[in-house]
């Protein structure tokens, strides 16, 4: 049991240190299975492969993926997923459900073959994501532990547990806590939702009122929250700063204040997985990790889903000036 040790991170030398990642477009190894924008397999106008400003290939998810909960994945290595997406097709026509998918051998051969170079994978909420239980538990059952996916960082975001009851919460934090059985987990919360989740471990409605939170407040439950559950890694955030809780550090990061319209952007927290899931990719410390997908979520949801490396280059110009003003500096002085 970890006790709470905040550090406040600077980050004006992180954001020096990634910026040369928007400059070289150097191609990397690594190829980036995401959604499409519209979230339309269907549309032909999607892209199918791009590089992204940080040099990566971006393909579109298969979306037999997608019916699985899973949102994206990042690969060390191009891989052919041609059989993969004529299975999902094939399959699609039956009336199959997905745990059927996950007992149909070619399928499950296939899926094993694509996890076993999988780095990150990245989940759909959970409270949004009804067949979660059985699917996810079957998914690290079948492929994931035959495979060998030890080497796999996991991101899951809860979503907002208010709906849900506190059996239904203690379920999902069991088997999200299972994956780290496999790899490694980051689980990820708003302050909003995080808030919620202390409330259902504590037994307390929703509807009860409770007295104005200090971040002192806050910072206790979210220590309590990890405490309480077995993941690698407790990401919070909230408007203005990112809290990372694990064995290993904890530590505040200042964020870059992002307009209404792209904090609740449609794809906001997958442009901010994008970010991250490279970052763990190429090696990057957790803060530098957290700070790329910062950068990434803002410059897509300010500029476009597929922003140009001068539009990420402007954005980090503009967060570091941001940090050069007075009601931010104090904070590191």
């Amino acid at each position: 049991m970890i006790t709470l040790n905040l550090e406040i991170k600077n980050p004006d030398p992180i954001l020096r240190e990634l910026s040369p990642l928007f400059s070289s477009r150097n191609p990397g190894k690594y190829v980036y299975l995401n959604l499409p924008s519209d979230n339309n397999f269907g549309n032909p106008l999607n892209l199918t492969s791009h590089q992204n400003a940080m040099g990566i290939t971006e393909q579109i998810l298969p979306e037999i993926l997608q019916t699985l909960g899973i949102r994206s994945i990042m690969l060390i290595e191009p891989h052919d997923l041609s059989n993969l997406i004529h299975l999902g097709e094939l399959l699609q026509k039956t009336d199959f459900n997905g745990l059927d998918y996950l007992n149909y051998e070619p399928l499950v051969n296939e899926l094993k073959k694509l996890f076993k170079i999988a780095r990150t994978v990245a989940f759909d909420d959970w409270s949004d994501f009804g067949a979660a239980p059985t699917l996810w538990a079957e998914l690290m059952r079948e492929i994931l532990i035959p495979s060998g996916g030890y080497h796999i960082e996991f991101i899951f975001y809860f979503g907002d547990p208010g709906t849900k009851l506190s059996t239904q919460v203690d379920e999902a934090l069991a088997i999200i806590s299972d994956f780290s059985k496999v790899g490694k987990v980051t689980l990820a919360l708003d302050e909003s939702e995080i808030f919620h989740l202390w409330r259902a471990l504590n037994g307390i409605r929703t509807e009860v009122m409770l007295p104005a939170q200090t971040i002192g407040d806050l910072n206790r439950k979210y220590l309590s929250i990890f405490n309480a559950i077995a993941v690698s890694r407790l990401l919070i955030y909230s408007t203005s700063n990112a809290v990372l809780l694990s064995s290993d550090e904890q530590f505040m990061l200042s964020r870059k204040v992002a307009e209404t319209r792209v904090e609740l952007g449609m794809n906001a927290r997958q442009n901010f997985i994008a970010g991250y899931s490279a970052g763990l990719a190429m090696g990057n410390s957790i803060p530098n990790c957290i700070a790329l997908g910062l950068i990434i979520f803002g410059a897509s949801g300010l500029y476009s889903r597929l922003p140009a490396v001068d539009q990420v280059q402007k954005f980090i110009k503009a967060w570091m000036e941001d940090l050069d003003k007075p009601e931010s500096m104090f904070l590191y002085q």
